[in-house]
């Protein structure tokens, strides 16, 4: 769980030094329109100044603004000011403490990115290089970019820990039940296993700690480009059952030719001289792909090919393989499953990640009720 607060943490400096960039800096006209008065939240004021400073600090200095856009940041600023007043209501105000657990968090969030510059790096990572000063300097910029002093960007810092720590008091009773995390460990298994690349971007659990894989090379006994194309439009024009059967009727003038470079292949004769004898896959005679085609169960490859090579191990030798393009004999070079991480190896992980997510819910309900209940006053004309 520390792990995961400390990976948000970071993230959230980096978006907080994004969002105060530029405050102070722009030029308004009209003095007075800065000090309009947009929205009051239980009494307090938001003035139009805030929202244009917010507004320039994502899309830059402008002549013009987006009313919408500008609607959404206020919509955002009212949110905010309703936690603050909520948290400091509650006792959650910004004082040593909370500053003390700024600084230690922002300390430790300049160590995490110091080891995610080392691993970006990779073999190339110079071992001279001070990393943590390097990840120091690029927080030092943010904050300088910011038009903030350190101490200032520390009590921006606190701040948010402040409301934090009171959403976590509100959210303490949820738990998570055994169920739940079978459930979630069993269905995000089943996705992993089935769409690897995907899994990478968006998987918050590791469970498919390493995805299966494929290389393959095949001897293509192609149809004609003519019947492809026809086969193709069929297809496109939604016309499945009128192209499996041209399809079938098609191969038939090529299965002869493949049941004969089939029966080579499987007497052992070298499969890459069969390739080159008889395959008819430029990708085959490509530098690229001399050792094969290296395919997870995702691959952006024809779908009989994938799901036929997936069916083998390694040295075996499949059957005609029918496709759009023709006959393919497939071979495999190399074969590895999926390697994968029991529920208890995961367990923690899971537990902490529904955690987050119905505590989350919980909140975004209560945040919900209370902007129902406040004294919420907008003045989105004078934007």
């Amino acid at each position: 769980m520390k792990n995961f607060k400390r990976t948000v943490f970071s993230a959230f400096i980096i978006a907080l030094a994004i969002l105060v960039s530029g405050c102070g800096m722009i030029q308004v006209n009209e003095e007075k329109d800065r000090k309009q008065i947009v929205a009051t939240v239980n009494g307090q004021e938001i003035k139009k100044g805030e929202v244009l400073d917010q507004y320039i600090s994502f899309y830059g200095e402008t002549d013009e603004y987006d009313k919408e856009i500008l609607k959404d940041i206020l919509d955002s600023m009212i949110e905010e000011k309703l936690l603050k007043q909520k948290a400091e209501a509650a006792g959650h105000v910004v004082n040593d403490e909370v500053r003390k657990q700024a600084s230690e968090d922002f300390e430790q969030a300049i160590k995490d990115y110091a080891e995610a510059l080392k691993k970006e790096a990779g073999e190339d990572a110079d071992p001279d290089t001070d990393y943590e000063q390097k990840a120091r300097e690029e927080y030092e910029k943010f904050i300088s970019d910011s038009g903030r002093t350190k101490e200032e960007y520390l009590e921006l810092i606190a701040e948010y820990l402040a409301i934090k720590n009171y959403l976590d008091e509100l959210t303490a009773d949820v738990t998570v039940e055994d169920k739940e995390i079978e459930e979630y460990y069993q269905e995000e298994l089943d996705f992993q296993k089935e769409n690897p690349t995907l899994a990478a971007y968006y998987s918050s659990v590791n469970i498919v700690t390493k995805p299966a894989s494929r290389t393959v090379k095949h001897i293509l006994i192609k149809l004609s480009d003519e019947d492809f194309k026809e086969i193709s439009k069929l297809r496109q024009d939604g016309k499945e059952d009128e192209a499996n059967a041209l399809r079938e009727e098609k191969l038939k003038s090529i299965e002869a030719k493949a049941q004969d470079v089939l029966k080579k292949a499987k007497g052992g004769e070298n499969f890459d001289i069969l390739i080159e004898k008889y395959g008819e896959d430029p990708g085959m005679e490509s530098e690229e792909y001399k050792d094969g085609y290296k395919m997870l169960r995702d691959a952006n490859m024809v779908e009989e090919f994938l799901e036929a090579s997936f069916t083998m191990q390694k040295d075996e030798i499949s059957g005609l393989v029918p496709s759009d393009y023709g006959y393919h004999i497939i071979k495999v070079y190399e074969a590895n499953e999926d390697e994968i991480a029991s529920l208890d190896e995961v367990r923690e992980d899971i537990k902490n990640l529904l955690l987050d997510r119905k505590k989350s819910e919980k909140a975004d309900d209560l945040i919900d009720q209370w902007l129902e209940e406040a004294d919420i006053k907008k003045y989105e004309n004078r934007l």
